[in-house]
Order: C-alpha cells, then structure tokens, then sequence
C-alpha cells in the first residue's frame, strides 16, 4: 500500500469515480487508485473536495493535515478503533505512578541508549575527546534513568542526556554548508534544525495515526503527562525513534543530497501564514509518490532574518524546508521506514514502519497486564 505526500501549495485533490486526480488549476498532475492507499498526508495550502474525502472514508484511508513544515494540525478518518476496553485500561494506568514510572523509565532509557549509540558510530572515526566523555556521560545517565524512583528526577536525565548529546551532534556533520551550536525549535533558526523539527513532526503524525489505529489514545501518556492539546502517548514513543531521524538527517547532509539552496526564510505573506499556523496548533510496501513544486529550487538562499511576532519581544527567527527541500527529505524518510531490520522481541525482520506498529502493540499488551515490561527499541 502506498502513502501519499503533497505539499505542492495551490494544488488540490478531487475524485473521478474511484480514483482521485491531483490537480494545480485545471492540470492534471496525478491519477491514483484510491484502493492502492493507506494514508494521504496534506502539507499546508492543499485542498480536497468532498467527494475527495468521502472515497478515503469510504475506503477507511486516514487524511492528515499538517503545516508546511510538518506540524499536525488535524485527520480525517473513519469510527477507528473498537477497542474500548483497551482504552479503559489505558486511562486506569495513566492514574498509576507506580505504572507510569516503570514505562517512563524504559522509553528515557532507550532514548539515552539510542543517542549514544549515534555517537558511538561516529566516534570509531572521529576518535575525539570530548565525544568520548559524552559517550560515557550518556551510559551513566541512562543506568540513572533504568534505576530511576522519581517521575521528576527522570525527566530530568532525559534533559541532561539531550544537552550532552546534541552538544556534540555538531561534529557529525561533514558538510561545510551546514553547521549546528544547538537544538533550537518553533521555529528552528538554521537548517539542521529545521530538518530535525521537519522529521519529528512528521514522524510524529505517523505515530499517532498508528496508536489510535492500535485502540490507545494519543493524548494520555506516561513520560508525558496529560496536558490541554498535548499528544502525550505519541511524544512517549516518540522518543526512542528520535535519533532515527536525528541519523537520516546526517545522512541527507554528509552524502550532500541536501545543499543550503533547498531551505528559506519565509518572508511576506508566506511567513504570516507559517507564523499564523504557529500560533494555532498546540504543542507495508510503500512507495511514496510526492508531488513538489520544484520551482523553488532556483531560489538562492538568503541571511537569515528575525521576526517578531506582534506582542512578543522574543524574536522569530524561521528557518524551513522549501518545496525542493520537503520533497528530497520525504523521499528519504518514507525510504527509511521501509527499510528491514532485526526485531529481537518477534526474533524476524520487519520494516521500520512495522518496527513501530509493533512497538505500539507492545506497550498495549504492558497496558493490559499481558506483558509486564515495556521495551524500547534500540538501534543496533
């Protein structure tokens, strides 16, 4: 089954029958079978029509609305789920601090694992100094982290591990172009963060859809807890795969497949819509057909501007993807996602895509007293 990305502003996605027809104006850009699809992912200024939509819920094929830079903004889907006891389950859990600690600690444990581990790759390399002592900074916090009593404490390692890590995340990058000094985010102010944000929001989107696909609900975590508009459950499992991207994004990077030509700082009146977008939201086989608007590609890049949204003296200072930028790294993520590796807990090869369903089924059966501990994923 496919996915289907657009994020081409101005175009729009009608239905002929059962078929749906991407179109710009009164061109045809696409024709696809809405039988070959699983999800329809809409980035920013794209429209659907009615008849559009009623094929994909007739079909039971999830929308996602996300900004032009990825955030969620919003789905389309069928009644879901029926599993409402799961769901009864989750939220007599979510009221348990004992519960919530024993999963909290395994997720912040498998992030730190899994951040060390992108430095251990490159550091058989590098062979430098101050990434040794991070590396080894990062196994005592996550011994901490598995041994950890208090909820608070936890997070706070979490916090640690991420000022240790990303303060050296800078050294893995190998392209003159790009440079990193610190995670920096809403909105990032340079373009390795703007591909960092871009891949968690997007990753993101996909989790949720698959944890509410599961039966759970994405706003009631552990780690993350409950908060008015915030998908807790989902920046739970989140984390362990957060260094996935962390990777794809060097990867775009150091093999030169992404050039400081492919971002911008929107100015105008594409800047007050990303700003406005901003302030509204809250904080298989799958060949991914993509369609761009390429034209962005001749744009040179330009300084980098402060902002300041109207009331707030903190300036806002956006960094993104242009259309060529989005198109390159989507291709790469979804490539990603596809690609097999070892899944120790069903000891059998499973796409990354399906790694992270199964990781989802996990935490349900922990949810349901079927398995007793939580298990990350880690990276080999």
């Amino acid at each position: 089954m496919h996915t289907l990305a657009i994020s081409e502003q101005g175009t729009s996605v009608h239905a002929d029958g059962d078929m749906l027809v991407v179109q710009r104006g009164k061109s045809v850009l696409r024709r696809l079978r809405a039988a070959e699809l699983e999800q329809v992912l809409l980035f920013g200024g794209v429209e659907m029509t009615r008849q559009a939509m009623n094929v994909l819920l007739r079909r039971e094929i999830e929308m996602v609305l996300l900004t032009q830079d990825g955030k969620f903004r919003g789905r389309l889907s069928g009644r879901g789920s029926k599993n409402v006891q799961l769901r009864l389950a989750q939220y007599q859990r979510s009221s348990d601090p004992a519960f919530c600690l024993r999963v909290a600690r395994s997720v912040v444990a498998g992030k730190l694992q899994n951040q060390r581990q992108v430095l251990l790759r490159a550091q058989r390399q590098l062979q430098d100094n101050d990434l040794a002592a991070a590396i080894g900074n990062l196994r005592v916090l996550g011994q901490r982290a598995a041994e950890c009593t208090d909820l608070d404490v936890l997070r706070g390692f979490e916090g640690q591990g991420a000022a240790v890590y990303f303060g050296q995340f800078g050294k893995l990058i190998r392209h003159p172009d790009f440079a990193f000094t610190s995670r920096n985010r809403r909105p990032p102010r340079d373009p390795v963060n703007a591909m960092l944000s871009f891949g968690y929001a997007v990753l993101g989107s996909l989790a949720e859809t698959k944890i509410y696909a599961a039966g759970l609900d994405p706003m009631l975590g552990f780690l993350h807890q409950p908060a008015y508009g915030r998908p807790s459950l989902m920046l739970d499992l989140l984390e362990e795969f957060r260094p996935l991207v962390d990777t794809l994004v060097l990867r775009v990077i150091n093999r030169r497949q992404v050039s400081v030509r492919d971002f911008e700082q929107p100015t105008g009146q594409s800047l007050a819509e990303m700003l406005a977008e901003d302030l509204l939201r809250p904080q298989s086989e799958e060949p991914v057909i993509l369609l761009m608007d390429d034209s962005s590609a001749d744009q040179s890049p330009g300084e980098i501007v402060a902002v300041a949204r109207e009331g707030d003296s903190t300036p806002k200072v956006g960094v993104y993807l242009n259309g060529t930028g989005r198109k390159i790294f989507l291709n790469e993520l979804f490539r990603r996602m596809r690609e097999r590796l070892y899944y120790p807990p069903r000891e059998a090869q499973f796409e990354l895509r399906d790694v992270l369903q199964q990781q989802i089924y996990q935490l349900a059966r922990v949810i349901e007293g079927h398995q007793d501990q939580y298990q990350p994923h880690l990276i080999a």
